[in-house]
């Protein structure tokens, strides 16, 4: 019976104040649990942990997992399912009771870049109080379409909160003077987000005056703040110079690229 208390005086002083090796006896100062690698005798290969492997069905399910849902429980989900802010890809995830969801562990990659292109070449996109350019119409390619959902032709919605580069490469077409124009991001309907609004400057054939047809190229870089995972993305057009009709001049040649830097 002595030995008995003895033992379990031991094992509850374990559970209590001592520290877990796991594959090594020497275990580092202030770690409660430290588990090393090390081959078995005769044998030449090491080994990992394995977390345990759910299939998760959106970030805001805590299920199939039961039980009290507590920050920082960490598994491994092998599902791609749902859609939009609350998609789940396969990979590690860690539960945050705070927002009561899960967050994806990942690494964000250089190359979560999206193009897309027009495919409207006729409406005037120089009138009035002005117009959302279709300049998400055709998909020309895309790294990450949980991050960049296409909604329609002339809205993107972005899944993330983060700071993004967006590139417009504008090939125009004007006739009826110098085709002078405004260009604004809108970010969830506001224009406040992105102060900066972009002045295209007209070109005029110096020889004839007025032409129709007259091709007109852009490029520019916009910088955009995503404050709120699921916010859009679209591009206004507004009139300047009323006399001007301004259009995309071919199909699929003007662009809007977006990626996100960090």
């Amino acid at each position: 019976m002595k030995k008995i208390y003895l033992y379990m005086l031991f094992f509850a002083s374990i559970t209590l104040f001592g520290q877990v090796g796991i594959g090594t006896k020497n275990v580092d100062a202030n770690i409660i649990l430290q588990i090393e690698s090390q081959p078995n005798p005769g044998q030449a290969y090491y080994g990992g942990l394995l977390i345990p492997r759910i299939s998760l069905s959106s970030t805001t399910t805590f299920s199939p997992l039961t039980g009290t849902a507590t920050t920082g429980l960490i598994i491994y989900n092998t599902a791609t399912a749902g859609s939009g802010t609350t998609a789940v890809t396969p990979g590690f995830y860690f539960w945050d009771n705070t927002n009561l969801l899960w967050q994806k562990i990942t690494q964000k990659l250089s190359n979560e870049t999206a193009l897309f292109s027009n495919q409207d070449n006729t409406t005037d996109i120089n009138a009035g109080n002005g117009i959302y350019a279709d300049l998400f119409a055709n998909v020309r390619f895309n790294n990450n379409t949980a991050l960049y959902e296409k909604i329609n032709a002339t809205t993107l919605r972005i899944n993330e909160i983060g700071y993004y580069k967006v590139i417009l490469n504008l090939d125009l077409a004007s006739s009826g003077g110098a085709d002078n124009f405004g260009v604004e991001i809108v970010v969830n309907n506001s224009d406040n987000i992105v102060s900066d609004n972009i002045y295209v400057p007209g070109r005029w054939d110096n020889e004839d005056g007025e032409e129709d047809n007259f091709p007109n190229g852009r490029s520019y870089v916009i910088y955009v703040p995503i404050n709120v995972a699921g916010y859009t993305l679209r591009v206004r057009t507004y009139e300047i110079d009323p006399s001007t009709d301004v259009r995309f001049k071919n199909v699929n040649t003007s662009t809007i690229s977006i990626e996100k830097i960090r």
